[in-house]
């Protein structure tokens, strides 16, 4: 079916929805939460990698606002290691199907049951419901609300992702002041990375670049001779402009540029592809744990990546981004902080937000030559005691 077809309908459906749901939306009664009263909270986010990360900072508002009270993740086997060692997190449940939760849940007793999803779909908003929590919320669109007894935010796409969730929390009291994406390493799998880095001939002087060339979408994928043509001039001209030739000694002369590429067992081919045009320089990581993924990123200056997971994981590791971005609303998935560049083109058919796309003319624009020069100015910005971080 051709997607502006799909598209049509979904808008006739979810109207004809919103109509059939009015006399519910109608007689529907809001409630507060009562101050001291929330001991037990449900927070729902059973699905990708990237929204679990960004959801770390509600965690830090709910706890600080409920200190007492004990914070249960559903999550997905996909993302549920993000939040491993959080300490605002008391316990995580794996998801495993809608029976599983009504019979795992319900028991439990909740007083606050949330739903981050940021979608139409009735599925989790009626989970909340069926958790039995005397306090429900999440976004309200297209009469999802009818689930909720708490009044939540509505979906404004022009507001980053971390914004929108921290209204969510807001609404039932949580502060949003100095809470952001978060994650924490154990000191035993720095020790790890450590280990590693330094079998791969990486010395703490050096400066790493990562390149994540994968993404979960076709259409979010530039691609993957760009990716290796990047490796390829980072490793034969080097990435410093001539402003940084200038403060070359401040970093080293004993330093080299080297460059890490990432991705899962299902993306062997995908970098295998990239360093047949980068050359043997560059370090394949194929296939690692989410956990051993994070650990050596964090070791990293700079991740070069399409609009993915590992962007969302750079951003709260504090590592510099340069992301391409292609159909998506950039707004609400730009990464969160500082030192990031996104580079993306503006043209009348986008942000589509189609899964597919025949032209690709969003990414197909994007020239290496433009990634260079963004690559050059993050470079251009790291300092020497930048470079050796988590390597002494």
């Amino acid at each position: 079916m051709p997607y502006h077809l799909k598209d049509s309908l979904k808008e006739v459906y979810l109207k004809v929805r919103k109509i059939l749901l009015l006399p519910f939306l109608l007689l529907r009664r809001t409630k507060t939460p009562d101050e001291g009263k929330i001991k037990k909270i449900l927070f729902l986010r059973y699905d990708r990698v990237g929204d679990m990360v960004l959801s770390t900072a509600v965690f830090k508002a709910l706890k600080r606002r409920n200190p007492s009270a004990m914070l249960t993740v559903l999550a997905s086997e996909r993302n549920y290691e993000i939040i491993l060692n959080n300490p605002n997190v008391d316990e995580i449940l794996i998801y495993k199907g809608f029976g599983w939760f009504i019979k795992e849940v319900l028991a439990r007793n909740f007083d606050l049951a949330m739903d981050p999803f940021f979608t139409y779909e009735l599925k989790p908003a009626f989970m909340t419901y069926l958790s039995g929590a005397k306090y429900r919320i999440g976004f309200e669109e297209s009469g999802r609300e009818i689930f909720f007894n708490v009044r939540g935010p509505t979906i404004l796409p022009e507001k980053n992702m971390v914004e929108h969730l921290l209204d969510l929390s807001k609404k039932v009291g949580a502060e949003r002041e100095g809470c952001e994406p978060e994650i924490f390493l154990t000191e035993e799998e720095k020790k790890w990375t450590d280990k590693i880095l330094a079998e791969k001939g990486i010395r703490k002087n050096d400066i790493v670049i990562a390149i994540h060339p994968g993404a979960y979408y076709p259409s979010q994928r530039w691609p993957a001779e760009r990716f290796g043509e990047i490796a390829k001039r980072i490793h034969e001209s080097g990435v410093r402009s001539q402003k940084s030739e200038v403060r070359s000694k401040e970093l080293s002369e004993e330093s080299a540029i080297k460059v890490l590429l990432f991705g899962d067992k299902k993306e062997e081919l995908l970098l295998r592809d990239v360093r047949n045009i980068a050359g043997e320089k560059a370090i394949i990581f194929c296939g690692l744990r989410l956990r051993q993924f994070m650990a050596l990123l964090s070791h990293c200056n700079l991740l070069i990546c399409n609009n993915s997971g590992p962007l969302h994981i750079a951003s709260a590791l504090r590592i510099p981004t340069i992301s391409i971005m292609g159909p998506t609303f950039t707004p609400l998935w730009l990464p969160w902080g500082k030192n990031h560049i996104v580079i993306r083109k503006v043209l009348p058919c986008s942000p589509c937000n189609k899964a597919e796309c025949e032209d690709h003319s969003c990414m197909n624009l994007i020239t290496v030559e433009e990634v260079m020069d963004a690559v050059k100015s993050q470079v251009d910005k790291i300092k020497p005691t930048q470079i050796a971080k988590g390597r002494n």
